[in-house]
Order: structure tokens, then sequence, then C-alpha cells
């Protein structure tokens, strides 16, 4: 192995463009991290549609991409079960020499096995991220029947024992840090690892007037911000929507933005409806949500205080703090170590409807003032951008390579 420079099979347990619903977006902007660091990477992943036999390779953005077919339906392959993939993997991997393995979620067979056959064979050194609390008391508590029987058994026996077994474990929050500890992985071991931010395709503007127009909104109206929305989502906001009805019937102009879906049935419930101050916009292609995301003056972060909800990081705070605007949140998890770190990008609420109309009168005020530092958020954002991400990592390689 010479110095800083590595090769790395990736091994994604989704499929090539699935999106955030597999976290092919997070394991690929990191992997693009990394070759800018100077890294080879081979990213092997399974296919989302179609057959190609023996696999569908690309290079993109010099990261190289193998997709291999699957017999499986959709639903599986997507969440890391495979047949025919997993075989052609363990294939791939037996005759690809490489000095580092990496697993995004190495518990689920699509994504582990491969890199535990690959330092079987090459002696490899083994990195294995840590995304969520899966087992029981995390995902498999809130997910149906079918799931807990499939994906959740490999949850329940295998989460613990692959960061275990691992060289390096790189878990996405201090909550699975500390879990991490208590079932004896050593801390000089464990690198806590974030989402990024993502600076490269996320433009910068210091005003949001022209992404405004570009959607047909009104440039005028304080503009609050939602990704990936659902009915869950859309119940722990509804104290915020609550205070903006209030708002908008005292003469403020307000207007919420969000992708996702949510059952209309559930809006109609609580009083609001899909084209009153509500736009929700589906889901959309990349580069039509790097558009959109630009349209906001705040963003709305706001979780219920779960066990699952404390031990991973929320993606979307990266974009938000890419597009350079302050985010209303409470503190659950690693939302609470950045509000601490970086106040002057939070209004911090609580569960208290009166102080979340406080909180955001507040903000359209300091919006209106032109009061808030953007270009100082946009350079937070930087801090914490994937590339600052790949650099983490690089040095995490480096340290349990040559230690």
């Amino acid at each position: 192995m010479s110095h800083n420079k590595f090769k790395v099979i990736f091994s994604h347990y989704g499929t090539i463009d699935g999106g955030d619903a597999c976290g092919f977006t997070r394991s690929f902007k990191l992997a693009k991290g990394l070759v800018e660091e100077g890294h080879e990477v081979i990213f092997i992943t399974a296919q989302k549609k179609g057959f190609k036999f023996p696999y569908h390779y690309e290079n993109r953005e010099e990261v190289k991409i193998y997709a291999f077919p699957e017999f499986l339906p959709y639903a599986f392959r997507k969440g890391g079960l495979g047949t025919l993939s997993i075989f052609l993997k363990i294939l791939f991997v037996a005759f690809t020499k490489a000095d580092i393995v990496h697993s995004d979620t190495g518990h689920r067979p699509s994504s582990g096995i491969p890199c535990t056959v690959h330092r079987l064979i090459y002696n490899s050194k083994y990195f294995s991220e840590w995304w969520e609390h899966f087992g029981k008391g995390g995902i498999y508590d809130d997910l149906p029947r079918w799931y807990q029987l499939s994906l959740g058994s490999f949850d329940n026996l295998f989460e613990i024992k692959n960061r275990k077994s691992a060289d390096g474990c790189v878990p996405i929050s201090t909550k699975l840090k500390e879990r991490s500890m208590q079932h004896g992985i050593a801390e000089d071991k464990i690198l806590v690892l974030n989402g990024g931010a993502d600076t490269d395709k996320i433009a910068f503007n210091t005003s949001s007037e022209q992404s405004k127009k570009q959607f047909n909104l009104p440039a005028d109206h304080f503009t609050i911000g939602l990704i990936g929305i659902n009915d869950t989502e859309f119940v722990n906001n509804l104290n915020l929507f609550n205070a903006i009805k209030k708002l908008i019937d005292k003469g403020y102009k307000i207007q919420v933005i969000g992708t996702g879906k949510v059952n209309p049935d559930l809006l109609q419930e609580h009083g609001f409806e899909q084209d009153g101050f509500i736009k929700i916009y589906g889901w959309l292609s990349y580069e039509d949500f790097t558009l959109l995301v630009c349209c906001a003056d705040l963003f709305s972060l706001i979780q219920e205080d779960t066990l699952r909800n404390r031990s991973r990081f929320p993606n979307k705070m990266g974009d938000y703090l890419a597009v350079g605007r302050p985010v209303i949140a409470n503190r659950v998890g690693e939302v609470d170590i950045y509000a601490q770190r970086y106040p002057e990008v939070f209004y911090i609420i609580e569960d208290n409807p009166q102080q979340v109309e406080e909180a955001l009168e507040k903000a359209y005020t300091d919006w209106q003032s032109k009061a808030i530092d953007y270009h100082n958020i946009r350079n937070i954002a930087i801090e914490n951008s994937w590339r600052q991400r790949a650099k983490d990592l690089s040095k995490f390689y480096n340290k349990i390579c040559y230690n």
C-alpha cells in the first residue's frame, strides 16, 4: 500500500441511481470525494432495472461503477438482498485486488458479503459504515411484518457483529459511536462521519427571488422549505403549519414548498390544502431538486425525539446548509450538536405552539431586515461538504492501514 493512495472497493447495498431511498446518493458522493482525494474507487452495486449480464459498467466522475443484474424484485434488491448479483459481486471481488473494502450497510448481504470475501482472499482492510439503529428499537420496530421477517432478520442478527468484525467502524452519528463503544469497539477504530453538504451541485445566492420566479412562486413571500416530507413529517411540523396560518391571518406573506408526498386526506383532516400555502412538488430529479431548494428563505427540520432519530443523521441538513439558509429545528440527536456548534444557523424550538410561533416570527423579521449572514452559513456548509467528509475518511483509512 502506498501512503494516502488506496485502491478502494466501495460496496453499496442498494441499486445504481436508487437515490436517497437506498442510500445511493450519499454513497456515490462519498466515493466521488475519495476519488478527488486521489484514491481509485471501484463502486459495486446492483442494477435498478433491466438485466445486463455480467454487469453494467460506467465511469461516472472518475468513479468506476459496476452494477450487477438481479432476479429478485426491486423491493428486495434496494434493501440489500440478492441472489445472482451477490454471486457475481463475489466473483468480481475475488479477481480484483484492492487495499480497502468499504461497505455502506455491511450487515445486509449485498454490501457486506463481498467485503468479507475480499478480506479473506487479499487480507484487505475492511471499513463498515453504520447509518441507522437498524434492529429492534429502531427501524425494525417501524416497518411492516414482511420487512421484519426478511431484511429485519439480517438487521437483528448481524448489525452489531458486522461492525465488530470490521477494521474500522464508521457510524453516522455520536449516538451510534456510543453504541459501538458499548459493544466493545475501541474508540481509536471509530470515525463519526455525518452526512455532507453538496456544495458542488447546490448553487448559492444571497437572494432567492430569481429561483422563486423559475417556479412561479411570489418573490415577496417568505418561503419555508421541507425536503422529503411524508405523512410522519407533516404531523411533526403541525405546530409550524398552524403558526404559519396564524401569521398569514395577521398579514404575513408566507409559503411552504416541499418535495415528497403527503396523503391529501391528512392535509384536509388538519385544515390544510395542497394548493393553499403548502405546495408539495412530489419527487423531483436531482437537477430540479437543486433548483427548488434555492427558493427557500428558511428550512424546517423538526423531528420526533425517538431512538431512531437520535441515532441517524438527517441528510437533508447538509442540503439546507448548502443553500446557505437558516433552519428552524428542535434538539434531537446530531441536530442538537450542530445547533450548539453553529447557533447562528438555527432557530431552536421545543414542542410548544407559542414558542414555534415566536421563533417563526423572529425568522420572518430577520429575513425582512436582511439580518442573516447567508455567506457564513454557506461557509459552514463548505466546512461540512462531501469533499471534507472524504478528507476525514481518507485520514481514517491511513490511520487504520498504517497503525
